[in-house]
């Protein structure tokens, strides 16, 4: 007889925000350097350690738009929204992250902060 899996209860789980943002840049820019940048601001300006506490997750991203979600531990929301800004390059192009806003549900955040791009 299989056992059933054992979760965490709802009280015992991380506790995460998301956060959307706009990338304003000389070009377009792909999911993956945007990725790769969210990924090296958090390392360079948390450091090892602080990138482990916060979490930092990239979620999704339109390129078409150039707005995207990054899912980040509740404590450290304003750090990772500082690392973000700190982004003034991506690949050799100028480029700045601008925040539109933080939620605790993708589904608010779509609503509220990425429905006048067209996000569903």
């Amino acid at each position: 007889m299989r056992e059933k899996p054992k979760y965490l209860p709802p009280t015992l789980r991380d506790k995460h925000r998301y956060i959307a943002f706009q990338v304003i840049g000389e070009r377009a820019f792909t999911k993956d350097e945007i990725k790769r940048a969210v990924w090296d601001a958090s390392l360079s300006t948390l450091g090892t350690l602080g990138s482990a506490r916060a979490k930092p997750w990239f979620i999704k991203f339109d390129e078409e738009s150039q707005t995207g979600i990054v899912r980040v531990d509740r404590k450290h929301v304003e750090e990772l929204r500082l690392a973000l800004t700190l982004i003034t390059q991506i690949n050799g192009s100028r480029a700045i992250f601008r925040t539109l806003g933080v939620s605790g549900t993708i589904k608010r955040l779509k609503r509220k902060f990425l429905a006048e791009f067209g996000w569903r």
